[in-house]
């Protein structure tokens, strides 16, 4: 089939907007944000990846809570105050992950409603999941406006400098981060959710 998202996001016989599935799996920002008052925030984001190494360089992309154009406790934070932690969602944290993404009132602490310890980080005042693996710390570099359809809800593209990484030095092995032992969860369609527990090496051809 074809069809144009752009006039029916999910046409018959599709039930649902396939697009979440095509496009997968997709890594999991856990986000960690502050307000200007010090209330934090955690959510997770599965629009989310990195996109430059040097300087490291990542982006999620927050939608507003409805057409109106309200915007989620994430956004209104990073208004107030522009730097994030992203921590990195392994297996064993799937659950707790899941758990904060409930649209608690912004009183209300993701950390403590899914049973998660605040670890404090080094370079910015967001704290992040102490019992991540491993830890993002960034500075916003850029927040920009998506499109939106009639009706539609307002998404926002925000880029972030990584200026500080917090790794658990169990992960380094030989040099490298041991994959499997960091078991990183990532998105897939509708409500499905894979992990990484099998790699494979392909090296680069190399041309005479």
């Amino acid at each position: 089939m074809f069809y144009d998202p752009r006039v029916d996001l999910k046409p018959a016989p599709l039930k649902h907007n396939p697009f979440n599935a095509l496009v997968a799996p997709r890594p999991i920002g856990w986000i960690g944000t502050q307000a200007g008052d010090g209330t934090v925030n955690l959510a997770p984001y599965s629009y989310f990846n990195a996109f430059a190494a040097d300087p490291p360089v990542v982006a999620f992309a927050p939608n507003s809570k409805d057409s109106a154009g309200l915007s989620k406790d994430t956004l209104a934070n990073l208004r107030e105050v522009p730097e994030f932690t992203c921590s990195i969602v392994s297996l064993g944290l799937a659950e707790q992950m899941n758990q904060s993404s409930a649209d608690y009132a912004a009183e209300l602490s993701e950390f403590s409603e899914a049973n998660l310890t605040t670890g404090s980080s080094q370079l910015i005042r967001p704290p992040y999941v102490a019992e991540a693996k491993a830890v993002l710390e960034c500075a916003v570099y850029a927040i920009h406006s998506l499109p939106s359809r009639d009706g539609g809800r307002q998404s926002h593209l925000v880029i972030g400098e990584v200026i500080g990484i917090h790794i658990d030095d169990a992960l380094i092995v030989e040099g490298k981060i041991d994959t499997l032992a960091l078991a990183q969860v990532a998105r897939l369609g509708y409500h499905d959710y894979s992990s990484v527990d099998k790699t494979f090496e392909l090296l680069r051809p190399e041309l005479d």
